[in-house]
């Protein structure tokens, strides 16, 4: 992509600056820059620094003259009544990133809409919204006027949306609610990858239901019950991708698995979040269902997580066999202080895994990876590569310790011999004396 058709702006990286001057660098780069179609516009502000509203809507307003296709606003604690209309009624517009910041305290029905009442945006393909308001009406016009929408990711912004209806959209995204006590009902049937984190598992309804090739589900709730109706696992039952993890899910599946069909198409499962070591027969039930897998991850429930006095429900599995002829990989990630995974690595190798197929990661080290936006791989060869040079140095400094201690040797080995050639000294005189003594006698 051409250095003209993506405006990437961070007043991180200008903090230093005073805001009127980057206020005038930017201007001055907007009328600078060769009159072609935006293809990128990003904004983002932390929220500790304060900016003009008729500046935000003047740059925006800017992009959308010269048909941005990807509009990329963080603001971070923004009035969110100020944002230009523009943004809503942008033709051009292929993908739309909102992220306006947590609601202020006591803030939670984020008075203020930042979606008007007219949206239009034919190109829409992709829509994020975070920490933004959301009822079902205005969520049901932007699918109505963007027949293209394919992607729509709601983060921590679900208040008043009890419906989300498409025939078209492929990816759904549900991160974190506020408010919504009502429950969910989707009705997408062409939908291909639900992605759903931190919302309930048991308020999630469904009509017009997907066949999914793929899911992420990471919700917990204390003393979930699920309703016999609920058959989530005929959702995902051709995925070849599912990652499934939380005490929601345990509870789920324990109900549904024992009746459920063969996982014909499943290539890579992701499953836990819940204490595996006294608890493995959700893992044990879904590999038996699962004759294609390859890849399985056991999620151990994080040492930090787990509560005092809390107690896992402990479904035997002793009889229990499975088959999985095609698994070539499985990764156990624990704490690094989790004393108890060698548990269920021997479970796994009881049943058949070889050992040499068993991989044990650390959740510390997984944090750290994505902390330092590397990858596992990476942070391994760093780690020894660390490693390494602390033990080169460690030899140098014993080395150095070394050639210290031969010089002290050298010292007292001279001391000792000057105390030698003293001694003869000392002797000789005493033989002379003796000699004297004899001839005065």
């Amino acid at each position: 992509m051409k250095s003209d058709e993506s405006i990437r702006l961070n007043y991180r990286e200008y903090e230093r600056w005073k805001y009127d001057k980057f206020v005038s660098f930017f201007n001055n780069l907007l009328l600078l820059r060769s009159r072609v179609d935006l293809h990128t516009f990003q904004l983002h502000f932390d929220s500790h620094h304060l900016i003009n509203c008729n500046d935000v809507r003047t740059w925006i307003g800017y992009a959308v003259k010269n048909n941005v296709k990807l509009l990329d606003v963080n603001l971070h604690r923004y009035d969110k009544i100020v944002l230009p209309c523009c943004i809503f009624t942008c033709r051009s517009l292929e993908e739309l990133n909102l992220k306006m910041g947590k609601a202020p305290y006591k803030d939670y029905e984020h008075e203020g809409l930042v979606l008007p009442d007219i949206i239009r945006l034919p190109s829409l393909k992709k829509l994020t919204l975070c920490d933004v308001e959301v009822d079902t009406f205005r969520l049901g016009n932007i699918i109505a006027r963007s027949p293209g929408l394919e992607d729509l990711h709601l983060i921590n912004c679900a208040q008043h949306l009890e419906l989300v209806q498409s025939k078209l959209k492929k990816v759904l995204t549900i991160d974190g609610c506020i408010g919504g006590d009502k429950g969910l009902t989707i009705a997408a049937p062409q939908l291909v990858h639900f992605e759903c984190i931190g919302w309930p598992l048991e308020d999630i309804s469904w009509r017009e239901r997907p066949s999914l090739e793929s899911a992420h589900i990471d919700t917990c709730r204390s003393g979930c019950t699920f309703d016999d109706q609920i058959n989530f696992t005929g959702i995902v039952l051709h995925a070849k991708r599912l990652a499934l993890c939380g005490s929601d899910i345990k509870a789920m599946l324990e109900m549904e698995l024992p009746s459920c069909s063969v996982f014909e198409n499943l290539v890579t499962l992701e499953i836990g979040g819940w204490c595996l070591t006294n608890d493995l027969y959700v893992v044990v039930r879904f590999l038996q269902l699962s004759p294609r897998l390859e890849k399985l991850t056991l999620k151990q429930r994080k040492l930090s997580k787990v509560t005092k006095g809390e107690e896992t429900s402990k479904v035997p599995i002793a009889g229990m066999t499975f088959e999985c002829p095609l698994l070539e990989t499985v990764i156990v990630q624990c704490s690094k202080d989790d004393n108890e995974i060698e548990k269920t690595v021997n479970a796994m190798a009881a049943h058949g895994v070889s050992l040499e197929k068993i991989q044990v990661i650390f959740h510390e080290d997984i944090e750290r990876a994505e902390r330092w936006g590397m990858s596992l791989e990476k942070l391994k060869e760093h780690d020894i590569l660390e490693k390494t040079r602390k033990e080169n140095q460690e030899r140098v400094d014993d080395s150095n310790a070394g050639s210290d201690n031969s010089d002290d040797d050298s010292e007292e080995m001279e001391d000792e011999e000057y105390d030698d050639d003293d001694d003869d000294e000392i002797d000789d005189d005493e033989d002379e004396m003796e000699d004297d003594d004899d001839d005065d006698f």
